[in-house]
């Protein structure tokens, strides 16, 4: 499953996040790729992240949640299944 996590960075938690981050004590198994911020507000960060299942997704995530202000999970899927999707309903 993949899965596209929308974060907001706790300000008042950065130092320590960036330590831990810096340190490597923060788990990435489960991000495919690099993170993206906005430009226009660089607290606001998109990711993917892969997982077999939600469960696997939330324990993997869990630590990293502390970091956040905001935080919004969406499971996605990738072009090549959007289109089978489509193909199959063109309704969508």
């Amino acid at each position: 499953m993949l899965f596209q996590v929308k974060v907001t960075v706790d300000i008042a938690k950065i130092a320590e996040f960036g330590h831990k981050l810096q340190q490597g004590e923060l788990d990435r198994s489960c991000i495919r790729g690099d993170t993206h911020c906005l430009k226009s507000d660089p607290a606001v960060g998109f990711s993917i992240w892969e997982a077999v299942s939600r469960d696997e997704f939330d324990k993997k995530f869990a630590p990293w949640r502390i970091y956040y202000a905001d935080v919004e999970i969406k499971e996605v899927i990738t072009p090549i299944e959007a289109r089978s999707v489509l193909f199959r309903n063109p309704q969508i």
